[in-house]
């Protein structure tokens, strides 16, 4: 159905000043989510703009980097607020261009009429205006006019993930509008379109616009709902200049008697870039002019893929110009649907998907062929094996040309087997690695996205695969073998310790299911140390353990096992790792860890056993200094933080950076570790290492030798103390006598300790130190150490402080220190909730609710309208928030029951009008970690962000499940 006069806005006056408003009903603010990486987009939300091409059909044109290649949900809003769901119809394989689609029907109190697309107006100096939602705000008019119409595409990053055009004409036009603008049309006085905005320079005020000619052919297909097609060499295209041209010897004389007209024309086709095994490899060399294709005279890009577009499947003759000689080649024009990818596979949180022409043409000598694998969040293939290499080529030595052949050799490996992967860097082919790594115990389900061609939506299916793992019982061992690790080995002492520590240590992964407690997805590695074979104890520094969500495996010998993590000290930096004792045959020693005679004091000769993944390291140092360990807080994800520790350090200090831990050793007896903290991914610090005495940590291990349970809450006082020399204290109002009491108690001591922050709120009425207050006693006795004030076993101490220059004493109540062992997960509309962690109880203004929400899943809908995280949620619906079975609960009554029905549809590529995706509109409350209160609706996604949990047991060696809700 074509547009009639009546029906565009070209039938008006011409006039700038009523332009603005003819266009206002036309154009519209995108917004999308888009939850997986694929091809060259990007997962998360964004805005952009699109305008109405077609008012019957529902038909509107903005830009494929707007729409994303994958996955995605969006809506439009017109002039008068009016919201409509968008199907994402049909997006240009190459060019930044693509057309939703929306249900006329649904649009209520505004008729907007079609923007007519006019490529052939386009000329230069042609005085145009850009209108769009510039920053998300209504209707921006940026004025310019046309200047270059001959620009090379616009180069913007050479990540392989970032979408790069090719193959096109790009206008250049001065003027700058920023974000949210993609999508813009570019109109002249009339109001037709003479191109679409798709990027620009913040640097010099240029704006970069997609010509519209193959824009208006592939338009005439899908208002038909048809897809256009489309072909390729496989080959990259540059304009040069008949200068240039001239001077790779393409004379004058030359161009004329081929029929290329210098004077109405400005340059000539070159080839740039021919793929590796693409139809064009062998037939067309880069640097090659282009003179005309099946005999047609071809100067710039729109004439060169007319033919190619017409020509799918078929034979096309070039005549290009060689070597300073004319030559004429065949090669046969391939669909480009065929190397574009429309599937994806989920294996934990990485994405694989067939390769791309549009990403092989922006690659280095790169064939479209291999498995991409996106999503590079320390899972499957996680940064630690390669961040560069992310084309996969092979799979336990069997090739992968295609996501197929992935597939099946996937669906054939055991759970617990081992996978060894070669894959190249797409950037330089030359960097080749191979790599083993595993299959995850706990993730979410694996899954295959399906692009429908009918409605642009992906339908989703469970992947079967891998196979279960293989029974130890089928394993023949001896039953000296399978018992060898049990027996108890007699304690290693003396010269004999450095060798056992060798044999105990083991090289551990951590990869996260989810973020929590203030971490991101970020893989960590390290070695542990095997205190208790008998019971299976690893102990660990808390920067390996720091998110109990993990799937965490260790390395001894020929075996990789899988671990829990029992416990993560909540004042400590250290944690403590869970196998299964029958699951291994090695005989590891008995360290036997005891309590130290004594603490180390500045001064003291030690021995440092530093251990990377395959060597032990030994050095000795110096015990240096004391002193209470100061850990900062990210204000982005408040991590852990950790206070009211004594610390020493070694000079000189060793290096942590892959071995994460140290065991220090003194008069023949390990009696401490040195660990690093963990860091957010914010933080700006490479390295923040500590040294513990071997005391703290005995106690937990001989509770953990004992117990099938955490231990129970450490208890503190609700306060962070800082050490006051003499001086200072003695200003503040501490008397002398206690002064001289407490050095004959303690003559290493350096002053008493003063609260410099309250740890979370509490009732005013409530018994409690406050900051500035100096504590004296503790149940009678001088402070000698912050031993005496970090934790106890108590629910209430006596203490004798001065406050306000005054002596009291008062009864406090002590506090459990929050759980950093956390048991569930909640995720609700890509909203990841979890109980608030210590950090949260620090910082926030008051604990509004028990279901704290720390980070969002990409694009995820609770990132509608505002962006917040790191907020407690009080509210779903019309149901009260104060827990997460509170959220579960609300999660389940929310659900829409169409989302079967919905996935089936798409499934079997239907056609439907609307572009409504399953879920709910739901109004949400939450409360800020300061205390301020957003309330907001959004719109539930339950196709592609559906709710689940994940659940893990009492005990410290129960496992994460997975449960869909």
């Amino acid at each position: 159905m074509s547009i009639t006069s009546e029906n565009s806005i070209s039938s008006q006056s011409d006039s700038w000043d009523t332009l603005q408003g003819r266009l206002a009903e036309s154009i519209v603010s995108t917004s999308n989510t888009i939850p997986i990486v694929f091809d060259t987009g990007f997962s998360g939300t964004g805005t952009g703009t699109g305008f109405v091409v077609d008012a019957e059909n529902g038909i509107i044109l903005s830009n494929r980097h707007v729409m994303s290649a994958g996955p995605s949900s969006h809506k439009a809003t017109f002039f008068n607020n009016q919201q409509v769901s968008l199907q994402p119809f049909y997006y240009d394989p190459e060019h930044d261009f693509a057309f939703f689609r929306y249900d006329p029907a649904e649009l209520k109190g505004i008729k907007p009429r079609a923007i007519k697309l006019v490529p052939e107006k386009a000329r230069s100096g042609l005085e145009i205006r850009t209108v769009g939602f510039t920053a998300n705000e209504k209707m921006t008019v940026h004025q310019g006019e046309l200047s270059q119409l001959d620009r090379n595409v616009p180069f913007y990053s050479d990540d392989e993930d970032t979408y790069n055009d090719l193959n096109t004409f790009y206008y250049q036009a001065s003027g700058i509008s920023g974000s949210g603008s993609s999508g813009s049309p570019v109109v002249d006085v009339a109001g037709d379109a003479v191109a679409i905005k798709c990027g620009a320079n913040a640097g010099n005020s240029l704006n970069y616009l997609l010509p519209l000619q193959r824009v208006k052919y592939a338009f005439e297909f899908v208002r038909q709902g048809k897809i256009p097609p489309r072909g390729t060499l496989q080959t990259v295209f540059h304009h040069q200049s008949h200068v240039k041209a001239e001077l790779l010897g393409l004379t004058t004389e030359l161009a004329a008697s081929e029929g290329i007209d210098k004077e109405n024309s400005t340059g000539v086709l070159t080839v740039k870039k021919v793929v590796p095994k693409g139809p064009a490899d062998g037939v067309l060399k880069v640097g090659d002019i282009v003179v005309s294709v099946n005999g047609t005279v071809v100067t710039g890009f729109p004439e060169l893929f007319e033919i190619i577009d017409g020509a799918v499947g078929q034979n096309v003759s070039l005549r290009v110009f060689r070597n300073h000689e004319f030559t004429t080649v065949n090669a046969t024009v391939q669909d480009i649907y065929q190397v574009t990818p429309t599937r994806a596979l989920r294996l934990g949180k990485n994405i694989f998907h067939d390769m791309s022409f549009l990403e092989a043409a922006t690659a280095s000598s790169v064939a479209v062929a291999g498995v991409k694998v996106n999503g590079n969040f320390g899972t499957i293939i996680s940064n630690y094996h390669t961040s560069n290499c992310k084309l996969i080529t092979e799979v336990n030595y069997k090739p992968t040309p295609n996501l197929d052949a992935f597939m099946d050799i996937i669906q054939k490996i055991h759970s617990d087997e081992p996978i060894v992967v070669k894959a190249i860097d797409i950037a330089n082919p030359r960097n080749e690695i191979v790599f083993v790594t595993n299959f995850l115990q706990t993730s979410q389900p694996d899954v295959l996205f399906t692009r429908s061609s009918a409605t642009g939506f992906w339908s989703i299916e469970p992947f079967n695969g891998p196979l279960p793992a293989i029974s130890k019982l089928e394993i023949p061992q001896s039953k000296t073998q399978n018992e060898s690790h049990l027996q108890k080995s007699p304690p290693a002492t003396g010269k004999m310790l450095f060798e056992c520590i060798e044999q105990c240590k083991v090289f551990i992964e951590a990869n996260p299911i989810c973020a929590t407690n203030g971490y991101y997805n970020t893989m960590d590695v390290g070695v542990g140390l095997v205190v208790d074979p008998q019971r299976g104890l690893i102990l660990c520094s808390s920067r390996i353990g720091k998110n109990p969500a993990s799937n965490f495996t260790f390395t001894i010998g020929v075996s990789r096992i899988n671990a829990t993590l029992a416990y993560i000290h909540p004042l400590y930096p250290f944690s403590v790792l869970k196998y299964s004792p029958e699951d291994i045959d090695h005989n590891f020693p008995n360290l036997e860890l005891t309590e130290f005679n004594g603490r180390l004091a500045i001064g003291d000769e030690v021995t440092t056993l530093l251990g990377g993944e395959i060597t032990l390291e030994r050095m000795s140092s110096t015990v240096l200094s004391r002193g209470l360990v100061t850990s900062g807080v990210c204000e982005v994800c408040f991590p852990q933080q950790f206070f009211n520790i004594e610390a020493f350090s070694l000079l000189p200090n060793p290096s942590l950076k892959l071995a994460d831990m140290a065991i220090v050793c003194s008069n023949d007896r390990i009696s401490g570790i040195l660990v690093n903290l963990p860091e957010c991914s914010h933080s700006e610090l490479d390295e923040y290492r500590v040294g513990l005495d071997i005391s703290l940590v005995i106690p937990t291990l001989n509770h953990l030798r004992t117990s099938d349970y955490v231990p129970k809450p450490v208890r503190v006082l609700n306060a962070q103390f800082g050490l006051e020399d003499i001086y200072t204290i003695h200003a503040l109002g501490v008397r002398k006598s206690h002064i001289d009491n407490l050095m004959a108690v303690a003559s290493s001591t350096k002053g008493f300790y003063k609260v410099d922050r309250e740890l979370r709120v509490h009732p005013t009425d409530m018994p409690s130190l406050r900051v500035g207050d100096i504590v004296l006693q503790v149940n009678g006795h001088y402070v000698k150490g912050i031993v005496d004030l970090a934790s106890f076993d108590t629910n209430e101490v006596e203490l004798c402080i001065v406050r306000n220059g005054k002596e009291v004493t008062l009864t406090i109540p002590t506090a459990p220190l929050c759980d950093a062992n956390i048991r569930k997960i909640v995720c609700w509309a890509g909203m990841y909730l979890q109980e608030p962690f210590h950090s949260v109880n620090y910082y926030a203004t008051s604990l509004a609710s028990n279901a704290y929400n720390f980070i969002n899943s990409p694009g995820a809908p609770s990132l509608e309208e505002t962006y917040h995280d790191n907020m407690f949620v009080v509210e779903i619906g019309e149901h009260a928030i104060n827990t997460l079975d509170d959220v579960v609960k609300a999660a389940k009554l929310l659900k829409d029951p169409k989302q079967i029905e919905f996935n089936a549809a798409v499934a079997e590529n239907k056609e439907f009008k609307s572009g409504t995706i399953p879920g709910r509109d739901v109004k949400i409350r939450t409360v800020l970690i300061n205390g301020d209160e957003i309330v907001k609706s959004i719109r539930t996604n339950d196709h592609y962000y559906p709710a689940w949990q994940l659940v893990r047991g009492p005990r410290i060696d129960d496992k994460w499940v997975y449960i869909a809700l």
